[in-house]
Parts: C-alpha cells; sequence; structure tokens
C-alpha cells in the first residue's frame, strides 16, 4: 500500500576537510568545550585512507606553548587551518595518527601503573622541541596498535587538538561513503541565543543561520511538523514547563 506522505532523504557529501584546529588555543571554552562525534559506518581497511579522522596527538596540551615559541599568532576559535607557510612542522605525517580505540595494552599498562610518563611537549625548549616530543608521543601510540573504531564507538577530542578528515575537498577513500554523527556541545551559561535560535528552526522546520543558505529551506515545507520531543530532549533544547 503506498504512503501519501511525501518522504525525502537528504544526503550531503563533504570532501576533506584538511589538517586544522577549531578551538580557542588560549581560551579552550570559549566556544565549545569540546568536540565528539558517534561512529556510524564500520571501519574501512585502510584506517590511513581520505576521510578517516587522523589527530596530532598531545597537541593540544601544548598548544599555547608551541604558538608563543613561534611567534605565530594562536587560533582563537572558528577553524584554522594549518598551512606550509606557517605549520610545516605540524603537518609532517608521522605527526599524526588514525583515531583508533584505545588498545587493551593500554589499558594493561594502567592496570599494573606502568604507563609512560607525559609527553614533554608542553615544557620543550623551542619549537623543534615540541615537535620532537610529538613525534615521540605518536611513534608510541602506533606501536600500541589500537583497533579501529567501530559502529556506535563514541569519539571525544579537546577542541585545540588538530585533526583532519583527510586532503582539502578529496574525496573518501573507503570501501564505502564514511558515516559518522557529529555532536556540538556549548556551555549552558553561554548559548541562551544559541537555544533560542535552535528552538525557533524546530518550530519553523528552518536551518540554523549559520548553516550554508542552500540548506536553510531543505525542511521548511509546508507539510513540515515538529517530531515530539522526550523530557531529555526538552532540557536539551532548554524548553521551560510552559515550552
Amino acid at each position: 500500500m503506498a504512503s501519501s506522505a511525501e518522504h525525502r532523504s537528504i544526503f550531503k557529501l563533504q570532501g576533506g576537510t584538511g589538517k586544522h584546529v577549531d578551538g580557542d588555543v588560549l581560551d579552550p571554552l570559549q566556544c565549545r568545550p569540546f568536540q565528539a562525534l558517534v561512529q556510524l559506518s564500520p571501519p574501512p581497511r585502510d584506517p590511513g585512507a581520505q576521510g578517516s579522522l587522523k589527530v596530532l596527538p598531545g597537541f593540544h596540551a601544548a598548544s599555547a606553548h608551541f604558538f608563543e615559541v613561534s611567534g605565530l599568532p594562536p587560533p582563537a576559535g572558528g577553524f584554522t587551518p594549518l598551512t606550509e607557510h606557517d605549520h610545516p612542522d605540524l603537518i609532517d605525517e608521522e605527526l599524526w595518527t588514525p583515531v583508533a580505540r584505545l588498545p587493551a595494552r593500554w589499558r594493561d599498562k594502567h592496570s599494573r601503573g606502568e604507563l609512560p610518563a607525559p609527553s614533554a611537549a608542553p615544557s620543550a625548549r623551542g619549537r623543534a622541541g615540541v615537535v620532537k616530543a610529538l613525534r615521540g608521543l605518536a611513534a608510541e601510540l602506533r606501536a600500541l596498535e589500537g583497533a579501529p573504531l567501530q559502529p556506535g564507538d563514541y569519539v571525544i577530542w579537546d577542541t585545540r587538538l588538530p585533526h583532519t578528515t583527510g586532503d582539502p575537498d578529496a574525496l573518501c577513500g573507503h570501501e564505502r561513503p564514511r558515516q559518522v554523527f557529529y555532536c556540538a556541545y556549548t556551555l549552558a551559561a553561554e548559548c541562551v541565543a544559541l537555544s533560542a535560535e535552535q528552538r525557533s528552526c524546530r518550530a519553523t522546520g528552518l536551518h540554523t543561520s549559520w548553516a550554508p543558505t542552500a540548506q536553510r529551506h531543505d525542511e521548511a515545507t509546508a507539510s513540515y511538523v515538529p517530531a515530539p520531543l522526550s523530557e531529555l530532549g526538552r532540557a536539551l533544547y532548554g524548553y521551560g514547563d510552559g515550552g
């Protein structure tokens, strides 16, 4: 029996982001307190292929120090790309690792109190010293051989941590499209206006004002009806008793 209701599926393909930082290095809580995603698709055979999430481990703890000793302006929030001109040492592939599950060996070492000392990058002398310490940390993590991410895994990282999903605008190199659910968070005390806009968008079907213009009216049709909310959903939207 055919349904009279109109159903539409909208898929947006995003190319690689390039290596970048999203947070404010000197005031990381100014925008998002952290970044996160839920992995939806199975892992690729090659975890380093275009489209996989890779990070520069340990940089978040050394970020303010790195930019101070480098004489470069620190990222102040928003999308800050790492470039060949300003950050040739940071974009070196030897410093980057694919995001993986916490290795069993790591848990074993932790239970026995045998984890290595924290990275020396935050207190290393000079720019070259910071990069050398980060290179050592990346090699150490690769040696632990964590298992690839699986559907349902929750990944959380510091906003000062450089990350990438591949070369700028490069298409995914996996056998199938990579699918993840990105989670955006803000401090409750600083998101009154944002919450109000989210409630307005829910009521009208419009996308947020900061979304791409082409997507603004994708769901705002005459037949649009807001989905019902659970008690948790109402709390997340910031509805009061009468909302």
